[in-house]
């Protein structure tokens, strides 16, 4: 019987003290953790330092995130003899419909819609903006073209001198940093980008932008058409929402 009152009084000394909670925002895409609750003594800089947070070279200037809806374009000739010939299929045109009608019943006032230098791309992105309630300008921009950012890792038929032959990389790498970074002193809002361009060039960024090896970009499959989710937050932090998501497409409109 004492043996249960001290199991009762411990009980009830546990349970009447408060439990600290961490505190996020209640939207989690803008989650932040509370940082001022903690000391520096209490961050534990071996795991932290496994997140580069000066990744993109900047400071922390306002409280506003950067969303971007990376799209794959749609199913394209890939057998054609030029460029300029990779159009969409009648499928792939079908398959835009659809993912600008998803993007227009997210009921968001997006910012731009940017498209690579190629065909391809730049039908996506006319077929995505007819779809919208508020149509945008169409920003085109070429460093965004498709090409072989790395040799990826299992070797898969494409080594780093078939990279080295292409020279894509510097061009890639360049497009990462324009487009890719936390929001700038000048920046007064959100911003939501549309950009529409290509699977090797998007895997890649993935894997640039979460820090992941980046030989793994071809390890993830996206289709054709589908949307991946991505936000900076202001402190440099990065959110992935969703990667390759084409579940708003018939399941046999679905190619990749």
């Amino acid at each position: 019987f004492t043996d249960v009152c001290h199991l009762c009084a411990f009980n009830t000394t546990l349970f009447s003290k408060p439990i600290d909670k961490p505190k996020f925002r209640p939207d989690q895409s803008k989650f932040e953790y509370e940082k001022n609750q903690f000391l520096f003594e209490d961050i534990n800089t071996s795991q932290s330092s496994i997140w580069n947070s000066s990744w993109d070279g900047l400071k922390s200037e306002n409280k506003w995130l950067r969303h971007f809806y990376l799209i794959r374009h749609g199913q394209y000739f890939d057998n054609a003899r030029t460029l300029d010939e990779m159009k969409l299929t009648l499928l792939g045109k079908e398959q835009l419909e659809y993912t600008g009608k998803r993007l227009n019943q997210m009921n968001i006032k997006f910012d731009r819609l940017i498209h690579s230098g190629m065909v391809r791309a730049f039908e996506s992105a006319v077929i995505i903006n007819q779809q919208l309630n508020s149509q945008l300008e169409l920003i085109e921009d070429k460093s965004l073209s498709e090409g072989l950012p790395v040799a990826p890792i299992p070797y898969v038929g494409i080594s780093q001198r078939d990279v080295d032959a292409f020279g894509d990389k510097v061009r890639i790498d360049a497009a990462f940093a324009k487009h890719f970074h936390r929001a700038e002193k000048t920046q007064n809002k959100d911003t939501h980008d549309i950009i529409v361009f290509h699977a090797n060039i998007l895997r890649y960024f993935i894997c640039k932008i979460m820090q992941f090896p980046i030989q793994a970009w071809l390890r993830i499959t996206l289709n054709h058409g589908s949307i991946t989710q991505v936000i900076i937050l202001s402190d440099g932090s990065v959110l992935i929402k969703g990667i390759g998501d084409s579940g708003f497409m018939p399941a046999n409109k679905v190619t990749f």
